[in-house]
C-alpha cells in the first residue's frame, strides 16, 4: 500500500503469519532502516517462525547492539535459543529480560518451563527404558507415556515415539 514501509509491510505479513513474506519485507527495512531495532527484532521473529534459529539469534542480537534495554529482545532471543536446544543461553536471556523489567511476564513464564523441563530430565535421566532396561531413557513415548532410549526413540513430526508405537 501506498505510505507503508518495508516495516509495516514486514510487520503485517507476519502478523498475518506469512513469515516468507515477512523476512523479504523486514530483510529490506533493515537495509533501509539499520538504526531502528524493530525490523532486526521482528526480523528474527520471522525467522524464528521459519525455524532458522542461526538467523535469528544474529537478528536478535542485533537488535540488542542497536537497543539493549528492550526486554522484549531478550526475551524473543531466549525463545530461539530455547528452540534451537540451547536451554543455558535461554535462561540466560529470560534473566536478562528480567533484569530490565522484573515484571515481564512471558519471561517468568518462559524461565519457569525451563525449571520443569530441567526437573523433567532429572527425573528421566534417572529412569531406564522400558523395553532396554540397562539402557537410560532419553525421552518418553507420546503414546504410551513409557521411557524410551535412544535404540527405540523414534521422532515423528517433533514428538516422541517408542519404536513399538511408531510400529518399527
Amino acid at each position: 500500500m501506498v505510505g507503508e514501509t518495508s516495516l509495516d509491510l514486514g510487520l503485517e505479513a507476519l502478523k498475518a503469519g506469512h513469515a516468507d513474506d515477512a523476512v523479504g519485507h523486514l530483510e529490506r527495512a533493515c537495509l533501509e532502516f539499520p538504526n531502528d531495532y524493530r525490523g532486526f527484532n521482528y526480523l528474527g521473529v520471522a525467522y524464528a517462525q521459519q525455524k532458522q534459529y542461526d538467523r535469528a539469534v544474529g537478528a536478535f542480537q542485533t537488535a540488542m547492539s542497536i537497543r539493549p534495554s528492550v526486554p522484549n529482545i531478550h526475551y524473543n532471543l531466549g525463545l530461539a535459543y530455547q528452540a534451537d536446544g540451547l536451554a543455558d543461553l535461554a535462561r540466560d536471556q529470560y534473566r536478562a529480560a528480567l533484569d530490565i523489567d522484573p515484571d515481564y511476564e512471558k519471561a517468568q513464564q518462559a524461565l519457569h518451563r525451563l525449571g520443569v523441563e530441567d526437573n523433567a530430565l532429572q527425573l528421566l535421566a534417572s529412569q531406564s527404558c522400558a523395553r532396554h532396561t540397562e539402557e537410560p531413557a532419553v525421552g518418553v513415548c507420546s503414546f504410551c507415556h513409557l521411557p524410551v532410549c535412544s535404540k527405540c526413540k523414534v521422532v515423528v513430526a517433533d514428538q516422541v515415539f517408542c519404536s513399538v508405537c511408531a510400529g518399527k
